[in-house]
This record gives C-alpha cells, structure tokens and sequence, in this order.
C-alpha cells in the first residue's frame, strides 16, 4: 500500500472514528513516511518482520484506545454551549488564579455542572502548582493534534480534579508557548465548550493574541483588581481596550480584592474613576495563600470562611444569570460578610 492512500485512510477514520488507532506496517521503515504516518493520524509505524514489535504496537494503540472511549462516555451530551467565564488583571499579584480556581470549584459543588478549568497563562501558569498537582497532560499536548483536535482528543489532555471539576494545564514547558497558535486555542475551546457547562479560564496579564480572541469569545469577563494606583491604573486602560473591541459592558463583572486593606484610596472615587461599580468585594484573609500552599481550594477545605462565602455566592449569581435567557448586567451585590 503507498503511504497516501495508507494515511488518507487514516485521517478518515481519525474523524470518522477517533478511538480507532491505526498501526502501519512496512517493509522497509523510511524516517519521511513515518513523519507523514503519525501527522496523518498514525498511531505507529512498525516493520512487517517485526512480530515483537508488532504486538508491543497494538497493545498500546488499544490502551489509548480505550482510554478515549472511556472519556467519551464520561463526557456528557449537552445541547448547547457551555458558558466561557475569564478571569483577567493586567497586574499579577492581584489574585486572579485564586480567584479562578475557587470560583470553578464553587461552581462545580454548588451548581452541580460540570466544570473545566484552564490556565491558559501558557508560560508561567501556577494553576497545577496551586492545587497540588504534578502536571502528566497538559496542552503542550496538543501541539502535534492542531490540524485535527477533536472533542475526543480535547478530552484527552484533561486532569479530573474530582467530581465535577476537570483541569486543563498549562505546559510545564514555557517554550512549548512558541507552538502554540490562537487557532489551536480556540478549537481546544470549542471542543470543551460542547463536553462542560463551564469553562473558567485563568489568563496572563497581558494582551497576547490568544487572549484577545478568547475574550471576544468569553460570556463572562472578571477584571479582578487591588486597591493600589498602579493596578487601577492598568484597568481602566483595559476597560478601554475591551471598549474598543467592541465588548458589551453587560459581559463585565469588577472584582475587588483585599477591599478591606486601608490603602489610602476610596472605593467610592475608585468606582466614579472608572466608570464601573465593583459587583463583588474580598477581603484579605491569611487562609487564601494558606491554601494555595497547601494545594487545596479554600471554598473546599474551608467553606464556612467569609472569602469562601463570597466566591461561593459569585458563583450561584453567576449561574442563575448564565442560566437566564437575558443577561442582563449584574447588579451591585457587593456579597461580603
């Protein structure tokens, strides 16, 4: 069989039937059609001689196998789209991934829905770090599936966290940023959006390209901020931004964080400043970076604490209005204790 027709048919059966895994045999192993053979779906070349070979290759092209069919009846059927909700600063320290990662929890135990998480901060994500895990799938994962990422390939780079709650990593490698396209992002999106009812995004402080198009994408954008000039200073640069991508202000939620810090600066003038209220207020509170070190979620190891009340009651209000056919904007809960 010539190597076209060989992966012609494998590339058709990588999006007819993408748990089929495809072993090639040759007679003579060539570097050039072993590179055509795996880009086209092929999950392993070996030589017909080789009978060792052979068995070692199709036993583990049936494990991956069957790996995806069991994502593929874990994986719920949902008729619509699930809900993007991003989480952004353009300063670090403001607490964003914090924020991020109990909010996905609250939503996943309070809400019932099944939840994905993503570090899309894809050089220095600290998502994996922060719940105390050793990254194994991450979506440098994707890299060599761009031209063909399926829901069920998507499935596949996920961590389960617990119930609820999956975790798409960032790469453990920050190089691996330079093969990563914003189309592949997107596809990776989409392909969650159709398997979860949310996926909560934590993001880099900064405008690259990746990030752009995933906030036009986004049903839910949380501008998270400190009481300090420097960062009120870089949020309204970015509600300027967002402006000028034409963002409706009813997709923004302001969220203030250690509110309670005397600073010098009144939340009052803040607000008038930027031309938005702050739905949500949180305090400081020593157990926030208390959990990240330990690796457990604070809405998870302590949700009686007053921070883990306010996240948890974001996450209800933020449900009912995704859930709602009019999303109108939020209105001033401010839900501190």
């Amino acid at each position: 069989m010539k190597i076209a027709t060989a992966t012609s048919i494998a590339e058709n059966f990588r999006l007819s039937k993408s748990s089929l895994g495809v072993v090639l045999l040759r007679k003579r192993l060539d570097i050039s059609e072993m590179s055509e053979a795996i880009r086209a779906g092929i999950r392993e070349v070996v030589s017909i001689d080789d009978a060792a070979s052979l068995v070692a290759a199709c036993k583990r092209s049936l494990a991956i196998s069957r790996q995806l069919s069991d994502l593929g009846q874990l994986a719920p059927n949902h008729s619509g789209r699930g809900k993007i909700l991003m989480v952004f600063s353009a300063k670090g320290g403001s607490g964003k991934t914090a924020l991020a990662i109990n909010l996905a929890q609250a939503l996943s135990m309070d809400t019932d829905k099944k939840v994905v998480l993503m570090d899309l901060d894809l050089q220095f994500g600290d998502i994996a770090i922060s719940m105390g895990i050793e990254p194994k799938k991450t979506i440098s994962d994707a890299i060599s599936m761009q031209n063909e990422i399926d829901e069920l390939a998507t499935s596949s780079l996920l961590t389960s966290y617990n119930k609820n709650l999956d975790l798409l990593l960032a790469p453990s490698n920050p190089t691996d940023v330079e093969y990563i396209s914003s189309h592949l992002i997107s596809k990776v999106i989409e392909n969650l959006r159709m398997s979860h009812d949310y996926l909560v995004i934590d993001t880099s402080p900064t405008f690259t390209e990746t990030i752009l198009d995933t906030l036009d994408q986004a049903d839910r954008i949380f501008l998270m901020t400190t009481l300090d000039m420097p960062s009120i200073k870089n949020l309204k640069l970015v509600v300027e931004t967002l402006q000028a991508m034409n963002i409706p202000d009813n997709k923004l939620e302001f969220i203030l964080n250690r509110s309670d810090l005397d600073t010098g600066l009144n939340i009052r003038e803040v607000e008038a400043m930027l031309g938005h209220v702050f739905s949500t207020l949180i305090p400081s509170n020593t157990q926030v970076p208390a959990s990240t070190n330990r690796g457990i979620p604070l809405v998870l190891s302590d949700p009686s604490n007053n921070v883990s009340r306010v996240i948890t009651n974001l996450a209800k209000r933020t449900d009912a209005l995704m859930s709602s056919v009019d999303s109108a904007p939020t209105q001033n809960t401010r839900a501190v204790s």
